[in-house]
Parts: structure tokens; C-alpha cells; sequence
């Protein structure tokens, strides 16, 4: 008899009450930190490693009037030195209602693995405009086990 294999899908929202100002350029202070083991049961020694797949991310920013694309990196660390996604480009899309608000959807597909730190196992969204200084709303990571 084969062995049936299931996959857990898990997701991570962040949606900061100060927005950072996202601009043309990386900066460390604009950033989205997902803990992707706050689903999981807190038996993770210090020492040991967070594994999944990342799935997919999808962004938003707000008083977007001026960005087109963006661009985001995912990391490892809070300074963005230990990068795991490595800058990627998408067209940011408007609502149909609100051409101010808008969404880019990046699919991941890797399997990676973080080391869990005090219980957590960070990942660190940072992103950047083409233009303008919009807000960087929200941001969901999804996830397989």
C-alpha cells in the first residue's frame, strides 16, 4: 500500500499599526518580521531549526498613488544580511474602486529552514517602490509542513 503524504498549509499576517514609509531603496526600519513557528506548538529547543516551504507572499500598500512595482527581499535577519528570497520585482495592481491601494502576489515554492532563536523562527520581509513613498501595509507569508 503507498504511503499518503499530506501537507499542512499554515499562513503568516502582518499588519503593523505605524506603517512603515517604503521608498525607493531598502532601509532596515521598513520591514515586516513573520514568525513562522507562532502556529507551532513551543517545543522548539534554542538550538534547533524552524523547516517548511514557503509558499507564496502577497503585499499591500496603501497611498500607493505614484508606485507601479515593487520589490521585496526576505532575510533571515532583522539587518537583511542573511538573504534567504532575494530581490524580486512585481507590478503592484490598483483596486477597482481605490486606485490608491494596491497588491503584488510573488510565489516562493522553497523549502528553507531558520534557525529558532527564543522560541521563534523569524523571517524578515523587507520591501521598496519604483516610485513614490507608499505605505506598506500588510503582508501574508504562507507556508507548508
Amino acid at each position: 500500500m503507498a504511503t499518503r503524504i499530506n501537507h499542512f498549509i499554515h499562513r503568516s499576517r502582518v499588519s503593523p499599526p505605524v506603517k512603515p514609509v517604503l521608498g525607493t531603496s531598502f532601509n532596515a526600519a521598513d520591514v515586516h518580521v513573520h514568525d513562522l513557528s507562532a502556529s507551532q506548538p513551543r517545543i522548539l529547543a534554542a538550538s534547533s531549526f524552524w523547516y517548511g516551504i514557503l509558499g507564496g507572499l502577497v503585499v499591500k500598500v496603501t497611498n500607493a498613488a505614484l508606485s507601479t512595482k515593487i520589490t521585496i527581499r526576505i532575510c533571515a535577519d532583522a539587518q537583511g544580511d542573511t538573504v534567504i528570497i532575494p530581490d524580486t520585482e512585481a507590478d503592484l495592481v490598483a483596486g477597482i474602486t481605490t486606485a490608491t491601494t494596491k497588491t503584488a502576489t510573488y510565489r516562493i515554492d522553497l523549502p528553507v529552514e531558520q534557525p529558532v532563536a527564543k522560541g521563534d523562527a523569524n523571517f524578515y520581509v523587507f520591501a521598496k517602490v519604483d516610485a513614490g513613498t507608499p505605505n506598506f501595509d500588510s503582508s501574508i507569508i504562507t507556508w507548508m509542513e
